[in-house]
């Protein structure tokens, strides 16, 4: 490892669980802390000051867990402070969840991509901004979709409403002619089987590999470490949230209260 000791993850409720998981299947042997800031879920519909604000406790909180690696893993806190989040924290490694994304999409074969993001990162223009930089042939589409998020936290994966309401996205003139579809909002990697009922010919953008990759090359750490325990925060304990942390990601673990001042 590059002196990394302990890797704290954030986002606003079950989203980051999606980047967790992969960690956990690329960094086993790193000790984790998730906080998952459900009393303030969700970020995509915050202003960015709000989003900053939370950030930044969550932040300080978790380097005082001794975390001195920070994975911002939601799209609408990457978007709005990430930079600041960094000028904050000069001490601490931060990786987030949209710039190993675009760099994948700038060195890869798809000249057109669609984003599926949240009302804050679109708004935001992080990724088109970004890629344009890296690679100004690639073109990026992006749609808000503000439902995605409620409809995953309210337990409607599996019902078959999900699938209506990202086929109403997926119709939008927006994403006409895309060649890869980007989950730009960490809770959307859950929607990956109801997408492929739905797109044909069009790549699946497996954006939780690339953030774990992008933390392993931080970490310098191999995969073939033996396993650690993971430590779980949440702002507010609600049942339906504790419900789909087992049902969805299998997660027994005790969940602790934080209320972060």
């Amino acid at each position: 490892m590059k002196g990394i000791q302990k890797i704290g993850l954030f986002d606003s409720g079950l989203g980051g669980l999606t980047v967790l998981q992969a960690l956990e299947q690329r960094l086993p042997g790193v000790p984790k802390i998730y906080y998952g800031d459900t009393l303030h879920l969700p970020y995509g519909d915050k202003s960015d000051a709000a989003i900053i604000s939370y950030s930044t406790k969550i932040v300080s909180f978790l380097a005082s867990e001794g975390c001195d690696l920070i994975v911002v893993a939601c799209n609408s806190a990457s978007a709005a402070a990430g930079k600041v989040l960094e000028a904050e924290f000069p001490g601490l490694v931060f990786i987030n969840v949209i710039d190993p994304v675009v760099a994948a999409l700038a060195s890869g074969p798809h000249e057109k991509v669609g984003l599926l993001g949240t009302r804050a990162t679109v708004r935001s223009g992080a990724y088109p901004t970004k890629l344009a930089a890296l690679n100004p042939s690639v073109e990026l589409c992006a749609l808000a979709t503000p439902l995605l998020v409620p409809l995953i936290e309210d337990g409607f994966l599996g019902t078959g409403i999900e699938t209506q309401v990202l086929k109403h996205y997926l119709d939008d003139k927006v994403l006409d002619g895309v060649q890869a579809l980007v989950p730009g909002c960490t809770h959307y990697p859950l929607l990956e089987q109801a997408a492929a009922a739905l797109l044909e010919g069009v790549d699946w953008i497996d954006a939780p590999a690339l953030v774990a990759e992008a933390v392993a090359v931080e970490c310098g750490s191999s995969s073939a470490d033996a396993e650690v325990e993971t430590t779980f925060y949440l702002s507010d304990k609600t049942p339906s949230f504790m419900e789909l942390a087992t049902k969805t990601f299998g997660i027994k673990a005790q969940w602790n209260t934080k209320v972060l001042d």
